[in-house]
């Protein structure tokens, strides 16, 4: 006789069809609304209307998904509640797993896949056995979900909601705008031969620095060196995708606390809010989808996963930063604020929406950046690749007039210091480095454009020839604004050059990990004085220039190089700090003779 019950023959009652599509629905709805809740947070930035299309997305997404798995769970015919569950706990586990513990890895690692097949066959134990439990309560747990869901929808509100916080009388604005990847050689107001009519615009009603130095050929070290005004040696913070801890020298943190409001909007993964980029800011904007929050949601993440490369949103283009800023902008221009807007755009791949992807392939391939996608890996022609970083260039020079124009619509430009800069420049063939940068210290990655515009104090169409750092723009904007610094910093107030007053060199100091992508990679140093540069390596002989007889660094002076670069380098490492700061203080004077420095 069998075992099997006559009714298990019968096709299965409508009844339990719509009570597996209600479980599906009500499921659905409450986890996507409560992941929105838990996802919220008042530095996005999000207006009410954004709030709500977020939340009604995520709990579309949510039920749409939950009612496949219950289609899928419906024809196996077993356990259809708890496996509906499973396929829940699934997602969410797997995703947090992915992203919070294995970020690092690729998906092909036993680490990654191994993990998340271990946690599918956990959700599917916990959703076979939890399924008549389910069933047995299902009324009670229908009424629970919707109070989750509400519960989503009142924490998304209350979570975005940006505290109250002192409003200084109106002063003088901010704006500061990073071009990553920009080479000032390749800019019209450094003589360059392409069209970049906003920069040259602001040239001629401001300052431009001619020899201004980055303090990393990376991003996230070298904008923590502008947002400081302290360079690696003394942040600490040598590459990217480095957590930044506490950095009570980033300027937002004072501007907030005299009255700014403070906003930024970024374009690349480095500058990421997880690394600890947000604080200091009312809205720190690193959201790179077409809708805001879109990407945060598991079900997304999952989608991304599959279709994105390196497995997440890495950058967003230009126009979409800077139509976010704006907004921004226009919501707050009735009270002081700081806005920083970072640009991605110079970055390799050099994908410009004006520039035609059609470049010579036939004959040998160049030797690209392992990160470069294949099509533009089987480019053959060094000239092409040059025309396709200037028109990202030019792209990018049309983003800064949009935000320029705006200000000036608004009526903000003589209420409003700009200051311009990049992060890094780029090696675009110079001593064999093809279309990168980060791994080397030579000026083609160093050399920064930096142009300054302060209303009424800065003297129109003048240029600065002494060399600056990028370390000087939080000491000058501080300066500017008639706030005393709080902290140390390295770099040095550059308002007298802004007035005409005499042109002050400086020594700068730039750090590097050669070779990225190594476990532990050596840091290398650079020490640029007196027309001279060191660079000091981890690994290997040191390198010296003459930059007034050789500017293309291309003579090692070796053992002729200056004896006082080597002993201000050290210096400048072991106490991050200049050289003459760390003599004339006492307790370093002291640590100074014990090393035998100075006398």
């Amino acid at each position: 006789m069998s075992d099997e019950s006559p009714r298990s023959n019968l096709p299965r009652s409508v009844d339990e069809m719509k009570s597996l599509g209600l479980w599906a629905l009500a499921l659905g709805i409450s986890t996507g609304c409560l992941e929105v809740g838990l996802r919220s947070e008042a530095r996005l930035g999000l207006a009410v209307d954004a709030q709500f299309k977020w939340l009604a997305v995520s709990a579309a997404l949510a039920t749409l998904y939950l009612v496949v798995c219950a289609g899928i769970a419906w024809a196996v015919g077993r356990r259809s509640h708890g496996l509906v569950f499973a396929a829940l706990l699934f997602v969410h586990s797997a995703l947090i797993y992915r992203f919070d513990f294995v970020v690092n890895h690729f998906m092909r690692d036993p680490v990654v896949w191994g993990g998340v097949l271990a946690i599918g066959l956990v959700c599917l134990g916990i959703g076979w056995w939890t399924n008549q439990y389910i069933l047995r309560h299902l009324r009670h747990i229908h009424m629970a979900l919707g109070v989750i869901a509400v519960i989503g929808v009142v924490t998304t509100v209350v979570r975005n909601q940006t505290p109250n916080v002192p409003v200084r009388q109106k002063q003088q604005n901010v704006l500061l705008i990073t071009l990553d990847t920009t080479r000032p050689d390749h800019l019209s107001p450094y003589g360059y031969d392409i069209q970049t009519p906003a920069l040259e615009g602001l040239a001629k009603t401001g300052v431009v620095f001619e020899q201004a130095v980055a303090s990393a050929p990376l991003t996230e070290p070298s904008h923590l060196a502008i947002l400081t005004g302290n360079p690696p040696v003394a942040t600490g913070i040598v590459s990217n995708g480095t957590d930044l801890g506490e950095q009570p020298g980033i300027l937002t943190h004072h501007l907030r606390r005299e009255g700014w409001a403070t906003a930024a909007f970024v374009s690349a993964f480095p500058l990421h809010a997880r690394y600890g980029w947000d604080q200091a800011f009312d809205v720190y904007d690193d959201d790179f989808g077409d809708m805001p929050g879109l990407h945060r949601l598991s079900l997304v993440k999952a989608w991304d996963q599959v279709t994105l490369p390196a497995h997440t949103l890495r950058e967003r283009r230009g126009d979409h930063t800077v139509s976010r800023a704006l907004s921004w902008l226009e919501e707050h221009q009735d009270e002081p604020f700081f806005l920083w807007v970072h640009l991605f755009d110079p970055h390799a791949p050099y994908e410009s929406p004006d520039h035609e992807f059609n470049p010579p392939t036939d004959g040998e391939a160049l030797e690209l950046p392992q990160y470069w996608p294949p099509p533009h890996r089987a480019i053959t022609s060094k000239d092409w690749l040059v025309d396709a970083y200037d028109a990202e260039i030019e792209y990018t020079d049309g983003q800064v007039a949009r935000i320029l124009d705006r200000l000036d619509q608004l009526g903000l430009t003589d209420s409003t210091i700009v200051v311009v800069t990049a992060d890094h420049g780029e090696s675009l063939t110079e001593h064999d480095y093809l279309f990168d940068h980060g791994d080397d210290l030579y000026d083609p990655s160093l050399l920064v454009p930096l142009i300054i515009r302060a209303p009424g104090v800065s003297q129109e169409d003048t240029r600065v020839s002494c060399q600056v750092g990028n370390i000087d723009v939080a000491p000058t904007v501080l300066s500017l604004l008639g706030l005393e610094s709080e902290v140390d910093r390295m770099g040095e107030d550059r308002t007298g050059e802004l007035r005409g007053e005499a042109c002050r060199d400086t020594s700068q100091v730039a750090t590097t990990v050669a070779g990225r992508f190594v476990e532990n990679p050596p840091i290398d140093h650079a020490w640029r004085a007196d027309g001279h540069k060191l660079i000091r390596h981890e690994e290997g002989e040191p390198e010296c220039f003459n930059l007034n007889d050789d500017p293309d660094e291309l003579v090692n002076l070796g053992a002729a190089c200056p004896t006082t670069l080597s002993t201000e380098l050290e210096l400048v490492i072991e106490f991050g700090a200049d050289p003459q700061a760390a003599a004339d203080d006492a307790e370093s004077k002291q640590a100074l003779e014990a090393l035998g420095y100075i006398d």
